[in-house]
């Protein structure tokens, strides 16, 4: 595909590099080359440029001495105009000088004239079938641009071959260009003959090289220095042709002075600019200002001729190879005589370079020597129609919990991880369907989390969007659901404003769009349970009044409903109480037995009127009674528990006569919650079993209508057992990283000395345990987590180490103790000071109330718990903390998280903490920091706001300790957050994601104020790409940047390994 103004030039990796030796060209001392960096994010306003200039300029404007009228181009010219009109005589420009890290400015009064000798004669070229059509077709398409620039002389004419293309490449550039005249491609037949070999392309230059500049000190007649004008390629203007001539004079004199002898071990010039409007860009690198050009309807750039510049960077063809050697010449005479200078580009608008680095996986590098996999998985429903079996849970393995779809299509003969697609709730409670549509729903059941999943044949489910959920509201909480013959049904509760609850019932036609049904008048106050036999639907809730359950009927597939006279007030009513026959419904109290040991049975033809029909009986003494029932094409099956993990299953055909169908052999420490009986008679139950005090594995049983029930193997299924494993934090000092986090249940420590191997460490001990944050200080090493000594109960972990190999536990006494009635508190976040180490955690009482907790020590033996705290903490998360000149900075949010307000403390000592303002952009109606850093004596933080109904990552920067912010927002195309912050010499790098929510892929943004930044999105090794990608952690060392991170799909999870490099033209 020919390139055109959306698409760099293409050519080879060795475009710009010297010549090799074997090249026939005549000898010649290296002359300076002028390379181009691509440019850098498409968001400029991280270097304070303005929006409009990147893409709106040349890459090389600035006219240099010694132009003469051109010879006809021969090569292709990428920058210059399609449109241009030729002129009977060429122009000349005036100097200028030009402050820009991209131009070549020259000025001041000519040097005196150098003859040269003549050059030699180049050798001949040898010929190569194929190319004289190629350079024909390159010259006849830049011929118009050409006869209107400005023309080199014959030194700059060679430098621009040397820089040439390959044919193929300028033959692609010229395809996407206008054709030339008739007098063009005549002019060009004829000189194609005696066109030279083009010269073997050379390797590129490193792209980190610093950049340099040409100056030359100018002055204008007079002896006054020359005035700053517009670049060489901003658009002509007749005031500027008229300028041009009465400068002529003066531009033939500086040509004639830059001829002279050569020089040898001359420096690169480095050309830093960036394609024209539309290519796309570069997020590795970075590039110049300057003012806006105008651009025709075209998408191409309508100006006048090509600059000096632009013509040495095309890859024309010429005849004069001495050209070198009299440039060379020419700019020894320069430097000698004080004329011609090289300097940094200092001047230049300040830029932060982040390269786009290396990834690598990580799974091998961060585990730890362990006896099981953590894995924290559940089935928690079963159901089957025809062949087709499913069954639903939860898979919270790590930090990338997921909704757990496992599919049989062949009666449970064979086992799959489903698929699943969208962003929802890790936890499915519910699965309901066949005949070509299924419905799963979920939610934790506490945070008010809900999720719906739809599929067509039990396999590919596809999480429900907001739009379509539009009938639920805050609050609302779905406790069962049902298949009917029009759609589907859903009941539970809805939560007030006031807190108090009521009855919901929502439907569907298709699962996708639901709508919320009247549930008034039915005096109920929570539905529990649903089944339906065709349209006709039954529910059963607790009462509005008083103990036991109420039933209520839809004869219209839930669209209107009506109470009935049938209540049971020794019955609590659950998930499983309800089951369909045929012809009848049936109703079991769960989980009770009369005083005969029996459990009543009530059977009802319409759903309308109930009476008992049996009764169930000889279970086992140490059975609390029905589990739940489950319908099955052939009858209702109850599941009773017939002691610790042992289950019976009877069965019946009318609701009168029960007989026990199988056992479900012994299961140390399992729980069975989702049954299902296929079509051919297969009974299979799902549930899980605690293998290890941190390995909660899945438990599947089949039993098949005549045999012995049987543990189905599911060690085989692929992408199922996910190990746990996270990385945290990173932090470095010395040479020396340090990482954290946890692998197989177990805390995880992991370290590297100057990049030689990286050294694993593991701290033993009971339950899950968890390290969040590492810091190095005065004393050495500090690293904070959380130890769950049950599934109840979190206690600090804290680990301490001199030299980050050899690391030991801290004792959990005096203030790190935790309150007896309270099941739970952490350390997240630590930060080390002149003064010492602050730590910062939570405290949450048995409501789950949630209050702040901050510690500190100067020595890492005695912790000293803050009990000064703004509000006492109550409510506040602290996410951040960070040490000043004159002591901490804690950072967090308060609140839910539509309504968090941000949190901003400060303390001298550590121990004793004040508030300062909050701080939220303008417009926004929530916000909350999430990270926070120092950086040139100020106070750098990355929060999240709600605006405009969406969230949104923002910066804020304070230069006094925190009284007063200024902020802005960071730069995003779609949803984007922000993981972590880290500060170096050069700027600021912030790591995360960017992209659609579930499906996003890792980003970074950095800044050098922490007002302005670029995000720099990462789309190599496994840092983008199907799934969710993100970075967690990230580290500065020097100019090194190491990040920690992730990838995972729904049926893949691994660990990455980033690291790049930062580097600053300021």
């Amino acid at each position: 595909m020919a390139s055109g103004p959306s698409e760099p030039p293409r050519r080879p990796p060795g475009d710009d590099d010297p010549r090799s030796e074997s090249t026939s060209e005549p000898h010649s001392s290296p002359e300076p080359r002028i390379s181009h960096s691509p440019p850098g994010p498409t968001d400029d306003r991280a270097r304070g440029l303005p929006l409009t200039s990147p893409w709106g300029m040349p890459p090389f404007a600035a006219p240099v001495p010694g132009e003469e009228p051109p010879e006809a181009p021969k090569g292709r010219m990428p920058y210059s105009s399609p449109t241009a009109e030729p002129e009977a005589e060429p122009r000349r420009r005036p100097r200028r000088i030009v402050n820009r890290p991209d131009k070549l400015v020259a000025g001041g009064p000519p040097g005196p004239p150098a003859e040269a000798g003549p050059p030699p004669a180049p050798e001949p070229a040898a010929h190569e079938p194929g190319r004289d059509k190629s350079v024909a077709h390159e010259r006849a398409t830049h011929e118009p641009a050409a006869r209107e620039a400005a023309a080199p002389e014959p030194a700059a004419r060679e430098l621009a071959a040397h820089d040439s293309g390959p044919p193929e490449t300028a033959g692609r550039d010229a395809a996407a260009q206008p054709p030339a005249g008739r007098e063009s491609a005549e002019r060009e037949g004829a000189e194609r003959e005696r066109a030279p070999e083009e010269p073997e392309a050379a390797p590129r230059r490193d792209p980190r090289t610093i950049p340099y500049r040409l100056v030359v000190p100018a002055k204008e007649p007079g002896g006054q220095p020359a005035a700053a004008e517009e670049p060489a390629w901003a658009e002509e203007r007749p005031e500027r042709r008229a300028d041009a001539e009465q400068h002529a004079g003066a531009e033939e004199a500086a040509t004639a002075g830059e001829r002279g002898t050569g020089h040898e071990d001359e420096d690169e010039v480095r050309r830093v600019g960036r394609p024209p409007a539309g290519r796309p860009t570069r997020p590795d690198l970075l590039v110049a200002t300057g003012p806006p050009r105008p651009q025709g309807a075209s998408g191409r750039h309508h100006r006048g001729p090509a600059p000096a510049a632009v013509r040495r960077s095309s890859p024309v063809r010429r005849g004069n190879r001495a050209a070198p050697i009299v440039l060379a010449l020419a700019a020894v005479v320069l430097v000698a005589t004080g004329v011609l200078v090289w300097q940094w580009t200092g001047e230049e608008a300040p830029g932060l370079r982040l390269a786009a680095g290396t990834g690598r996986s990580g799974d091998e590098l961060f585990t730890v020597p362990a006896s099981g996999d953590g894995t924290n998985q559940k089935l928690n429903d079963m159901t089957s129609v025809g062949r087709a079996v499913v069954a639903v849970g939860s898979d919270t393995t790590g930090p990338t919990p997921r909704p757990l779809f496992l599919f049989s299509p062949d009666g449970g003969k064979n086992w799959q991880l489903g698929q699943v697609s969208g962003a929802s709730t890790p936890t499915v409670q519910r699965v309901v369907g066949g005949n070509g549509r299924w419905l799963a729903s979920g939610g934790d059941g506490q945070s008010g989390e809900r999720g719906l999943w739809t599929s067509t044949d039990g396999y590919s489910w596809q999480a429900v969007e907001a739009q379509g959920t539009a009938a639920f509201r805050p609050g609302d909480q779905i406790h069962d659901i049902v298949r009917t013959a029009s759609g589907f049904v859903a009941v539970g509760r809805t939560t007030g404003d006031d807190g108090a609850t009521g009855p919901a019932v929502w439907r569907s036609d298709d699962g996708r769009t639901w709508e919320r049904a009247d549930s008034t008048g039915l005096e109920v106050r929570e539905f529990k349970a649903v089944v339906a036999r065709g349209d006709t639907v039954v529910a059963i809730g607790l009462p509005a009044e008083g103990e036991g359950s109420r039933v209520v009927r839809s004869a219209d597939g839930g669209r209107t409903w009506q109470a009935t006279g049938f209540q049971l007030p020794e019955a609590v009513p659950r998930t499983g109480t309800l089951a369909v026959l045929p012809k009848r419904f049936v109703l079991v109290p769960t989980r009770q037995r009369t005083v005969t040991g029996d459990v009543r049975v009530y059977c009802s033809p319409n759903g309308a009127e109930w009476s008992q029909c049996g009764a169930i009986g000889d279970l086992s003494g140490e059975s609390v009674g029905v589990e739940s029932l489950i319908s099955y094409p052939g009858g209702v099956a109850a599941i009773t528990q017939a002691g610790l993990s042992r289950y019976s299953v009877l069965t019946t055909t009318d609701g009168r006569a029960w007989a026990k169908r199988t056992d479900l052999g012994n299961l140390p420490g399992a729980t069975l919650r989702g049954f299902t009986i296929s079509d051919r008679g297969t009974l299979f139950a799902g549930g899980d079993q605690a293998v290890t005090d941190v390995d909660n594995q899945l438990v599947l049983m089949s039993a098949p209508p005549r045999g012995q029930a049987s543990r189905v193997p599911l060690g085989e299924v692929e992408g199922l057992t996910r190990i746990a494993r996270e990385t945290t934090g990173i932090t470095s000092y010395a040479g020396r990283y340090v990482a954290v986090g946890s692998a197989s249940g177990d805390a995880g420590l992991w370290t590297i000395k100057n990049w030689q191997s990286w050294k694993s460490m593991s701290l033993g001990g009971p339950g899950r345990q968890r390290l969040e944050d590492v810091a190095h200080g005065a004393r050495g090493w500090l690293a904070v987590g959380g130890t769950e000594t049950n599934v109840s109960i979190t206690d600090p972990l804290l680990v301490t180490s001199t030299d980050g190999e050899s690391w030991k536990k801290v004792a959990v006494s005096g203030d790190l103790t935790r309150r007896p009635d309270h099941p739970y508190l952490g350390t997240h976040v630590v930060a080390a000071g002149e003064k010492g180490y602050v730590l910062a955690g939570e405290d949450r009482d048995q409501a789950g109330a949630v209050n702040a907790a901050m510690w500190f020590t100067s020595d890492l033996r005695k912790y000293t718990r803050s009990k000064k705290l703004p509000q006492g903490g109550s409510g506040v998360r602290i996410h951040d903390v960070v040490a000043t000149a004159d002591g901490f900075v804690a950072v967090g949010g308060s609140g839910t998280a539509a309504e968090e307000s941000s949190v901003v403390w400060h303390s001298e000592d550590g121990v004793n903490w004040s508030a300062r303002p909050r701080v939220a952009p303008p417009d926004a109606t929530s916000a909350g920091l999430r990270q926070i850093a120092t950086y040139q004596d100020k106070l750098v933080a990355i929060g999240t706001a709600m605006t405009a109904g969406s969230r949104r990552a923002f910066a804020a920067v304070s230069d006094d300790d925190g009284s007063t912010w200024q902020t802005a927002w960071l730069p995003a195309d779609q949803a984007a957050a922000v993981h972590d912050l880290a500060a170096a010499k050069e700027g600021l790098v912030a790591v995360g994601w960017h992209g659609v929510a579930g499906e996003g892929d890792s980003a970074a943004w950095t800044s050098q104020d922490g007002l302005s930044w670029n995000r720099m999105a990462l789309t190599k090794d496994r840092l983008a790409g199907q799934g969710m990608q993100w970075l967690t952690a990230v580290a500065v060392s020097g100019t090194e940047v190491v990040a920690l991170g992730r990838s995972t799909t729904y049926n893949a999870d691994h660990l990455i390994l980033w690291s790049s490099s930062l580097t600053s033209s300021r």
